[in-house]
C-alpha cells in the first residue's frame, strides 16, 4: 500500500505529460495521412494560370503587330513596282509616240509650241494634250483624267484624242480604287472609233485583261485570241502579253 501511495502522483504526472505532447486534430478535416503529401508550391493559383494566360496574350499580341507590319511593307513594295511600272510604260509611251504620225510623237515628247505649231495640229490642242500627259507622270491620276476627258471635250476630232481615250482607261485601272466599268468603255471606245489606230493592240490587250478581271472570262478568251489573230505579226509588246496571258490563266 506504501508503494501504491507513491506510484499513483507518479503515474498522474506522466500522464499529464502524454497529454500534453499529444497532436490535437479537428474533427471537421480528413485525417492528415489521407491527404497527397504535395508542396502548396506545387499548386497552381487562379492568379498563376491568369498571369500565364496574360503573357500569351502579350505573345500573340506581338506576332500579330509584326504580321501587320510585313503586310504593311509588301503593301508599300507593291505599290512601288506598280508606279515604277507606270513610269516605264509612260516613257515607251512618250519615246515610240502613239499617234500614229509626227505630230503626235511631238506631243508625247513634250515639243515646244513653236515646232508643233508650224504642223496640221493646233497649238491650243499640243499645249491640252501635254497638260494632261505631265499629270500622269506626276502620278496625279484623278487629276490626269479629268485633263484628258476636258481634252476630248475641247478636241473630240483632234489628232490626239485617240490617245486621251486610251490614257483614261489605262488610268482607271492604275488609280485607287480602280474602275473596270470606266476603263473597258474607254477601251471598247478607241476599237470602235479608232480601229486602225496603232494603240489599238494595246487597247485590246487591256480590255481582255478588264474582261478577265470583271469576272467574264470568254469575253476576256475571245478579244486576246482576235488580238493575236489580226496583230501576231506586228511585234507588239501586247502580243507577247496576251500569249503569256492566255497561257496563265486558260
Amino acid at each position: 500500500m506504501k508503494t501504491l501511495k507513491y506510484l499513483m502522483p507518479a503515474a498522474a504526472m506522466l500522464s499529464a505529460q502524454l497529454w500534453a505532447q499529444a497532436p490535437i486534430y479537428d474533427a471537421s478535416q480528413p485525417p492528415a495521412r489521407n491527404k497527397p503529401a504535395q508542396a502548396a508550391g506545387d499548386i497552381p493559383t487562379e492568379q498563376s494560370l491568369q498571369m500565364e494566360i496574360y503573357s500569351q496574350l502579350k505573345t500573340l499580341q506581338r506576332e500579330l503587330m509584326e504580321l501587320r507590319g510585313i503586310v504593311e511593307e509588301q503593301g508599300h513594295e507593291l505599290r512601288t513596282l506598280k508606279q515604277q511600272s507606270l513610269d516605264r510604260y509612260i516613257e515607251l509611251d512618250r519615246r515610240i509616240g502613239s499617234g500614229g504620225g509626227s505630230a503626235s510623237s511631238k506631243a508625247d515628247t513634250g515639243s515646244s509650241r513653236s515646232t508643233a505649231s508650224t504642223g496640221a495640229v493646233p497649238a491650243e490642242e499640243i499645249d491640252a494634250y501635254r497638260e494632261a500627259y505631265e499629270l500622269v507622270k506626276a502620278k496625279q491620276f484623278e487629276q490626269a483624267i479629268s485633263g484628258f476627258e476636258d481634252f476630248l471635250r475641247r478636241f473630240p476630232q483632234g489628232e490626239y484624242a485617240p490617245n486621251a481615250i486610251y490614257w483614261t482607261g489605262e488610268l482607271q485601272l492604275v488609280k485607287s480604287p480602280r474602275d473596270l466599268k470606266a476603263a473597258e468603255a474607254a477601251f471598247s471606245a478607241l476599237l470602235k472609233q479608232y480601229p486602225d489606230h496603232s494603240k489599238v493592240p494595246d487597247a485590246m490587250y487591256k480590255l481582255g485583261k478588264v474582261h478577265f478581271l470583271s469576272g467574264n472570262k470568254a469575253a476576256s478568251k475571245k478579244i486576246l485570241n482576235e488580238l493575236i489573230a489580226q496583230h501576231g505579226n506586228s511585234g507588239r509588246s501586247a502580243i507577247k502579253f496576251a500569249r503569256q496571258f492566255l497561257q496563265d490563266n486558260f
